[in-house]
């Protein structure tokens, strides 16, 4: 047999995309479809496409085509087992994804934390020091002795401590909170909500007081091409612009004026990224078809209701970006734990840099420490000044999405209410509209190829031809009579 080269073409092949494989999952994994798994993922359907071939060639997955043309996948019952097996830059990324980078990015958060407690001891025991007339070298024996730290107060608690370090809670993927959470999945919410009961610990805490958990609105287009594609199937595929404004990026309809009703620019990215064709009325209106979405490999109505649709939605509503997860008073001890660093490094600075200490240089940890002054005081700045700046920009950010979701909220009025116009498109709509075609399954289109049987079949003929060899070398050495 021939040996499997050291890095196939598979191993460094790019993997799907992760929303791919999740969706696939979450769809069963045999007879899945194209315009299933982009309206389950929210990701575009060209990206759907290339991420379920790219699955089926490096999971050995089947592929079988319909008589219409459309390709089924089925793949195995852990794709996930069957990626790590065959993908090497797979194995790679999701070790370092789920093992190594979340104890990386803990260590990252807790660093922070460690260095402010680090900061004030160190601050305060170097000023204890020095009003104590630190020259002498008995009074420098006692200082090494008690420590850096010693009668200051600031007391983390060992046993706090060690739970710190030794039971480190995991940040997936990106940044923070909201980078291992996706804002708009309620289930997920929901699950996570009861872990984060066991909150994060002090260190960690410090870290989201300065920098916050990240941006709830990361997967935002997701949810955007996942709550478009349940309107427009719940509409057998034809739909207007207005339909699809509540979960676009689209003005304030108050503000608009005369392009009320006629700018429809809006609605491209959507209509490009679900195959979406524009057709004309005789009343020069625009409906929007989607043939592509038409059709669906779930088989009973009830299993496309719940795996494919789900509950929708009325508008997509972005998440506010909250100034840290942390609980209030987490945040007032650690600013207050931020102030008293900064004063304290300040008045430092003005001890070291008075006529006093002029060609003084501290003995050991504490000469470390004149050294590392400019280190010292520019953190102390940067802790006081990041979360100041953010407070700011954050409420910026949040004004913004406050008036997106606003005018979604009334776009949508607008479409409850209707008026002549709307009402005229919503009527040419209902003209276009597409029966669901189903795929797949007893009661589904036919296929008129399949992967797996064309290699059975390939077995059996070959099989079956080395059985007629067999046979005629069988009578070829019959006696003669």
């Amino acid at each position: 047999a021939a040996r499997r080269p050291l890095l196939s073409e598979d191993d460094l092949a790019a993997p799907p995309d992760q929303k791919v494989i999740e969706a696939v999952e979450s769809l069963g994994g045999n007879d899945v479809l194209a315009s299933d798994v982009a309206a389950k993922a929210g990701v575009s359907l060209s990206q759907t496409r290339q991420s379920l071939s790219s699955l089926a060639s490096l999971t050995r997955g089947d592929i079988s085509v319909t008589q219409s043309g459309d390709l089924l996948y089925s793949f195995p019952k852990s794709i996930k087992a069957a990626l790590s097996s065959n993908s090497l830059r797979y194995r790679v990324t999701n070790t370092w994804l789920e093992k190594v980078w979340p104890n990386v990015f803990w260590g990252i958060r807790g660093a922070f934390g460690v260095f402010l407690f680090v900061s004030i001891a160190v601050i305060f025991s170097t000023l204890f020091f020095i009003s104590n007339g630190g020259g002498s070298s008995d009074r420098d024996d006692r200082d090494d002795r008690r420590g850096g730290g010693g009668g200051l107060g600031f007391r983390y608690g060992i046993d706090n401590l060690l739970f710190d370090v030794f039971r480190p809670r995991p940040f997936y993927s990106s940044y923070g909170y909201y980078g291992r959470v996706d804002a708009f999945d309620r289930r997920q919410l929901g699950r996570v909500e009861e872990e984060e009961q066991e909150r994060s610990g002090v260190f960690e805490g410090i870290f989201s007081y300065i920098f916050g958990d990240g941006d709830p609105n990361r997967t935002v287009e997701a949810a955007r091409l996942r709550e478009a594609s349940k309107v427009i199937r719940q509409n057998d595929g034809a739909v207007t612009a207005e339909q699809l404004a509540p979960f676009c990026d689209v003005d304030d309809p108050d503000d608009l004026g005369d392009k009320f009703l006629v700018e429809e620019g809006f609605v491209l990215p959507i209509v490009s990224q679900l195959g979406g064709e524009p057709v004309v009325t005789d009343d020069g209106d625009i409906v929007y078809i989607f043939p592509d979405l038409q059709v669906s490999a779930r088989g009973g109505d009830d299993d496309y209701e719940d795996l494919v649709l789900g509950s929708g939605v009325d508008y997509l509503e972005e998440k506010n970006v909250d100034f840290s997860r942390n609980p209030d008073l987490g945040n007032v001890a650690a600013a207050g734990l931020g102030v008293v660093n900064l004063g304290g490094a300040l008045y430092l600075g003005q001890v070291l840099a008075s006529p006093a200490m002029t060609g003084v240089q501290l003995a050991g940890m504490f000469g470390i420490v004149q050294a590392g002054y400019p280190l010292l005081v520019g953190y102390a700045f940067l802790f006081n000044l990041i979360p100041a700046a953010r407070y700011f920009v954050n409420q910026k950010k949040n004004e913004e999405i406050s008036k997106r979701n606003s005018a979604r909220r009334k776009w949508k009025t607008y479409m409850d209410v209707g008026g002549s116009k709307i009402k005229r498109k919503l009527e040419a709509a209902k003209t276009l509209k597409q029966q669901m075609r189903r795929l797949g399954g007893e009661s589904g289109e036919g296929t008129v190829y399949d992967t797996k049987k064309q290699f059975e079949e390939i077995a059996n003929s070959k099989e079956q031809a080395e059985m007629k060899k067999f046979d005629e070398l069988l009578g070829d050495n019959e006696p003669f009579s």
